[in-house]
This record gives structure tokens, C-alpha cells and sequence, in this order.
């Protein structure tokens, strides 16, 4: 089994507006071919380019959806 490869982020401060915004969240990396234009999260939740700050791993309050997620997709 293969492990699918992650990004893990949230979006910047001067962009979030709510509590879910200021989590972060797991988007699976498309593997291969064009970027698309919004990144999508395990949990459903989508962030567009520009909005986004990475992360080198959790920080903050993580959204529990993704980390299920995540977690059971390896």
C-alpha cells in the first residue's frame, strides 16, 4: 500500500472568516497533470491559491474530519 502524498495548511489570517478557515486542514496532492484551481481537503473544505499558508505539520486547532482522513488513507 502506498501512502498518498499531503499538504497540510490553513488559510492566512488576512482571508479567514470563520473558525473552520483558521483550522488546519490535510489536501491530498494531485498526483501528476495540472494543478487544479482550488485545492480540496479530505474534510471538503477548498482553499485557493494565494490564500493559503503551509504548514511543516499541525499547528493550531487541526480539523478532526481531515485528520480522520488522513489518517486512513495511508
Amino acid at each position: 500500500m502506498t501512502s498518498i502524498p499531503h499538504l497540510i495548511a490553513r488559510v492566512r489570517p488576512e482571508f479567514a472568516r470563520s473558525e473552520q478557515d483558521k483550522s488546519c486542514h490535510f489536501f491530498p496532492l494531485p498526483s501528476g497533470g495540472p494543478l487544479p484551481e482550488t485545492l480540496r481537503a479530505y474534510c471538503g473544505f477548498s482553499i485557493a491559491p494565494g490564500q493559503a499558508e503551509a504548514l511543516d505539520g499541525p499547528a493550531g486547532m487541526p480539523c478532526l474530519g481531515c485528520l480522520m482522513a488522513a489518517a486512513l488513507s495511508d
